[in-house]
């Protein structure tokens, strides 16, 4: 054991030496009389512990400890000197030394338990500032961003370089700071809920997709893990989190991608679809009507030749006269009226007209608030469509006697509302039909929401909300 003991007094060393040959059997001791030559001592050998007093004659009291702490690299200094005064040990102590004896009460076990006993806590201390430097080094060189965070109003008690840097603000703001002023305000009411269960034990880690602003007030989304821990000695939460906003980023560019393809090819479905609409209603209209109109004809010419009256002649023509006004509405229906001639008002008027021949409805049309020339050809047929498949569907299912169509602009968006006030059916309980989904498809193309409100006896309502559209 190496040890340097700084004393001018030659029968206190004498003592102290003696004391120290008695209880360590390997001891090399180095004595100077003056801060000075400790200065040099310090400077060319290493000690396992420094006996310093305080009376000098280069130096006394508080500045010969300061001197030697800063040259002892960590060794433990032990003050022994004659001065019992209570204030001075407690500022000793203060000052980082490990034991302070008064000569006059010094033996040999007395020092050698000093000496064991500081060598001992020396090397505790060095081991837990050693292990706080690890801590400190892992912490702020965690590629992940890290709060500490107090869970009874969510201050910032400590950050690490990453979050600092993530976030483009300093330790010293960051320090000053509290969650809320970094976070969206719907995810730290989340933080405050799952904070709350780790602390009260429901919990032992938790977590979610946290955004957060940086100073530049963009969002980060950090994928976050939450800990109850205890730091300084109180309760704290640990949240540390990745960064994750450029793979959401990229998520939601591809779910983009994968919703335009996907229109696209309703689109082109659609796009088919009308053409063979288009090919079929011209067929029925300029070739099947005009054989069955020929037919009739012949069927006539028949007739006068036989010079019959048979019933059989007037049932048949009756069928093909049938056959020839069912095939004009089929092919009706399936040719739009032309919108680059008509209004949008106008082809609904077409599909009115129809539906009032089929049936007796009282039909009303409000297009009051609608602006014709907002919208597209394009667009102006998808609600021609729509409002065509649910006349379908309420003359297929719903009774009604009352139809109101409403069409008009608001706040950015264009609403259509279909009413009836047919049987009506649950919602909860019917899954949408084929009519209904040709709706929505077509509703889609056109960034259309729709939503159905039904009550058995009660009617129906068909609302499509065709959103970000100017008037």
């Amino acid at each position: 054991m190496n040890i340097l003991v700084v004393e001018d007094n030659e029968g206190d060393f004498f003592l102290v030496k003696e004391y120290l040959e008695v209880n360590f059997s390997d001891v090399s001791i180095t004595h100077n009389t003056l801060l000075e030559e400790a200065n040099i001592s310090l400077l060319n050998n290493r000690y396992d512990i420094i006996l310093l007093d305080l009376s000098l004659p280069d130096s006394s009291g508080k500045a010969s400890i300061e001197h030697i702490i800063r040259l002892s690299y960590g060794t433990p200094v032990i003050v022994l000197t004659g001065l019992s005064d209570r204030q001075i040990a407690m500022d000793s102590l203060k000052l980082g030394v490990q034991d302070y004896l008064i000569k006059d009460e010094v033996n040999a076990f007395v020092l050698q338990k000093s000496i064991t006993y500081s060598i001992e806590r020396n090397n505790i201390s060095k081991n837990l500032r050693d292990n706080e430097k690890k801590y400190r080094y892992l912490f702020d060189n965690n590629p992940d961003s890290i709060f500490i965070l107090n869970p009874s109003d969510l201050n910032i008690i400590d950050v690490n370089e990453t979050a600092c840097s993530q976030l483009n603000y300093s330790r010293e703001r960051f320090l000053q700071m509290n969650l809320h002023q970094i976070s969206i305000e719907n995810d730290v009411q989340n933080i405050k809920t799952l904070t709350s269960k780790l602390i009260n034990g429901d919990l032992n880690i938790q977590k979610g997709i946290i955004r957060h602003y940086t100073h530049e007030n963009e969002i980060l989304f950090l994928d976050m893990a939450l800990h109850k821990i205890n730091y300084n000695g109180q309760k704290a939460i640990l949240a540390i989190g990745a960064d994750v906003t450029e793979k959401i980023k990229l998520e939601k560019s591809l779910e983009e991608e994968k919703t335009k393809k996907n229109m696209e090819i309703t689109q082109a479905v659609i796009s088919a679809q009308e053409k063979e609409r288009q090919e079929l209603g011209l067929e029925l209209h300029d070739n099947i009507n005009q054989i069955l109109a020929g037919s009739l004809m012949y069927l006539g010419l028949l007739k006068i030749e036989t010079k019959s009256n048979s019933d059989l002649f007037l049932d048949i023509d009756k069928l093909l006269t049938g056959a020839i006004q069912e095939i004009r509405k089929l092919s009706h229906s399936l040719l739009p009226p032309s919108l680059n001639e008509l209004s949008l008002s106008e082809a609904l008027d077409h599909i009115i007209t129809i539906a009032k021949k089929s049936k007796h409805f009282d039909i009303k049309k409000d297009l009051v608030g609608f602006n014709e020339y907002a919208i597209s050809d394009a667009f102006k047929l998808a609600i021609y469509r729509i409002v065509q498949e649910q006349f379908v569907n309420i003359f297929k299912y719903a009774k009604a006697k009352n139809i109101l169509i409403k069409l008009y602009h608001e706040h950015h968006h264009l609403i259509l509302i279909i009413q009836d006030d047919g049987i009506g059916f649950d919602t909860a309980t019917t899954s949408n039909g084929v009519g209904l989904i040709n709706i929505q498809t077509r509703a889609s193309l056109f960034n259309g929401l729709m939503h159905i409100k039904s009550v058995p006896k009660m009617g129906t309502e068909l609302k499509v909300v065709f959103q970000n559209v100017e008037n």
